[in-house]
């Protein structure tokens, strides 16, 4: 999506009362099971694309809350996808986007974005540790994982609740029914 498309939309659900809150907020009245008397959105970026820099002073100017959930392997800038023109975010951005971003928080998207139902759990096991030491350094680090493409199994859940990391899901509407976790659609 393109930034002006992008900024339009936010704008659109500000005009149409949503309220932008941060991850955590939105988990916290989840949690709680509060009485919703207005609308809530969370924005979330998958991937850690380096084109987040462009978008990131205008929803620091807006004061607007956001997660990223990065890809700890891509810190070093490279492609590791199909497209060799995908750009990430590096260590450096990242250290420059705490300091300038007050409003930006970290979250898992696993070490190298592989399907959870793909693997043997242990490889599960160690891509989520691998990934959180990754980035257990930046102050605003939160203990939440979005599996990639949403897809997940009962192990891999138990892994996550397990270690206190709340999983987040996009999941096509399979699993909105479980109290113990948070659905980007959701939000």
């Amino acid at each position: 999506m393109q930034i002006d498309e992008f900024k339009s939309k936010v704008l659109s659900l500000q005009q149409d009362g949503v309220e932008f809150i941060s991850l955590q907020g939105a988990y916290e009245h989840i949690k709680h099971d509060f009485v919703r008397t207005k609308k809530y959105a969370v924005l979330a970026f998958d991937d850690g694309y380096a084109s987040l820099k462009e978008v990131l002073p205008w929803l620091d100017e807006q004061k607007l809350p956001c997660t990223l959930f990065i890809n700890g392997k891509y810190l070093d800038g490279k492609s590791y996808r199909k497209n060799p023109k995908e750009c990430y975010l590096t260590i450096d951005d990242l250290d420059t986007l705490y300091r300038l971003y007050p409003l930006i928080t970290i979250a898992s998207h696993g070490w190298d974005h592989t399907d959870a139902t793909q693997m043997p759990l242990d490889e599960f096991k160690q891509n989520i540790v691998q990934n959180f030491e990754s980035l257990k350094t930046y102050p605003r680090h939160i203990p939440f994982h979005a599996y990639t493409w949403g897809r997940h199994t009962s192990d891999t859940d138990a892994y996550l609740l397990s270690k206190k990391i709340i999983p987040v899901y996009i999941d096509g509407m399979k699993n909105y029914n479980d109290a113990k976790v948070i659905h980007r659609e959701l939000l």
